[in-house]
Protein backbone atom coordinates (compact mmCIF):
# COMPACT_ATOMS: atom_id res chain seq x y z
CA UNK A 1 0.00 0.00 0.00
CA UNK A 2 3.09 2.16 0.11
CA UNK A 3 5.13 3.25 -2.39
CA UNK A 4 8.41 4.64 -1.81
CA UNK A 5 6.75 6.12 1.84
CA UNK A 6 3.70 7.59 -0.34
CA UNK A 7 0.44 5.79 0.14
CA UNK A 8 -1.06 4.40 -2.77
CA UNK A 9 -4.25 6.18 -3.31
CA UNK A 10 -6.58 3.98 -5.33
CA UNK A 11 -5.67 1.20 -2.70
CA UNK A 12 -6.44 3.22 0.40
CA UNK A 13 -9.30 3.99 -1.38
CA UNK A 14 -10.49 0.76 -1.98
CA UNK A 15 -9.69 -0.53 1.31
CA UNK A 16 -11.89 1.98 2.89
CA UNK A 17 -14.56 1.36 0.38
CA UNK A 18 -14.46 -2.23 1.01
CA UNK A 19 -14.67 -1.21 5.00
CA UNK A 20 -17.54 1.42 4.64
CA UNK A 21 -19.77 -0.87 2.87
CA UNK A 22 -19.12 -4.00 5.18
CA UNK A 23 -20.41 -1.28 8.23
CA UNK A 24 -23.07 -0.50 5.86
CA UNK A 25 -22.64 3.19 6.21
CA UNK A 26 -24.28 5.37 3.97
CA UNK A 27 -23.68 5.83 0.95
CA UNK A 28 -23.37 9.57 1.38
CA UNK A 29 -20.91 9.04 3.99
CA UNK A 30 -18.72 6.46 1.55
CA UNK A 31 -18.55 9.58 -0.34
CA UNK A 32 -17.33 11.94 1.76
CA UNK A 33 -14.70 9.74 3.84
CA UNK A 34 -13.51 8.69 0.29
CA UNK A 35 -12.98 12.54 -0.97
CA UNK A 36 -11.39 13.14 2.24
CA UNK A 37 -9.15 10.39 2.08
CA UNK A 38 -8.20 10.85 -1.50
CA UNK A 39 -7.67 15.06 -0.53
CA UNK A 40 -5.02 13.30 2.44
CA UNK A 41 -3.50 11.10 0.13
CA UNK A 42 -2.83 14.20 -2.32
CA UNK A 43 -1.51 16.18 0.82
CA UNK A 44 0.91 13.36 1.81
CA UNK A 45 3.02 13.92 -1.38
CA UNK A 46 4.42 16.91 0.05
CA UNK A 47 5.31 15.97 3.45
CA UNK A 48 9.06 14.02 4.90
CA UNK A 49 8.14 10.17 4.77
CA UNK A 50 9.62 10.34 8.24
CA UNK A 51 6.50 12.11 9.72
CA UNK A 52 4.41 9.71 12.00
CA UNK A 53 1.22 9.55 11.32
CA UNK A 54 -0.08 11.79 13.57
CA UNK A 55 1.97 14.28 12.71
CA UNK A 56 0.70 13.53 8.90
CA UNK A 57 -2.92 13.93 9.79
CA UNK A 58 -1.75 17.44 11.66
CA UNK A 59 -0.06 19.00 8.74
CA UNK A 60 -3.31 18.52 6.84
CA UNK A 61 -5.83 19.39 9.12
CA UNK A 62 -3.94 22.65 9.42
CA UNK A 63 -3.82 23.04 6.01
CA UNK A 64 -7.38 22.83 5.50
CA UNK A 65 -7.44 25.37 8.22
CA UNK A 66 -5.44 27.92 6.93
CA UNK A 67 -7.75 27.30 3.99
CA UNK A 68 -10.48 28.56 5.90
CA UNK A 69 -12.77 25.45 5.51
CA UNK A 70 -15.80 25.71 8.08
CA UNK A 71 -14.72 23.98 11.41
CA UNK A 72 -17.39 20.96 10.48
CA UNK A 73 -15.32 20.44 6.93
CA UNK A 74 -12.31 20.18 9.30
CA UNK A 75 -13.68 17.31 11.58
CA UNK A 76 -15.53 15.78 9.02
CA UNK A 77 -12.14 15.24 7.19
CA UNK A 78 -10.44 14.20 10.63
CA UNK A 79 -13.02 11.21 11.41
CA UNK A 80 -13.07 9.92 8.09
CA UNK A 81 -8.99 9.80 8.51
CA UNK A 82 -9.20 8.59 11.70
CA UNK A 83 -11.91 5.73 10.56
CA UNK A 84 -9.33 4.88 7.75
CA UNK A 85 -6.15 4.54 10.08
CA UNK A 86 -8.76 2.51 12.75
CA UNK A 87 -10.79 0.08 10.50
CA UNK A 88 -9.24 -0.37 7.06
CA UNK A 89 -5.45 -0.29 8.51
CA UNK A 90 -6.06 -1.32 12.09
CA UNK A 91 -3.99 1.29 13.58
CA UNK A 92 -4.92 3.30 16.25
CA UNK A 93 -3.45 7.00 16.16
CA UNK A 94 -2.18 8.45 19.47
CA UNK A 95 -2.90 12.28 20.25
CA UNK A 96 -3.46 14.77 17.43
CA UNK A 97 -3.02 19.01 17.35
CA UNK A 98 -4.65 20.96 15.23
CA UNK A 99 -4.01 24.59 14.80
CA UNK A 100 -7.11 26.59 14.13
CA UNK A 101 -7.23 29.93 12.37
Amino acid sequence: MYYNGQMNTEEAVRRLTEVVRRKHLALATERTYCACLRRYCDNLKGLPVHLSSEQKLERFLTVLAQKHVAASTQNQAFNAIIFFYKEALGLELGQVSVLTF
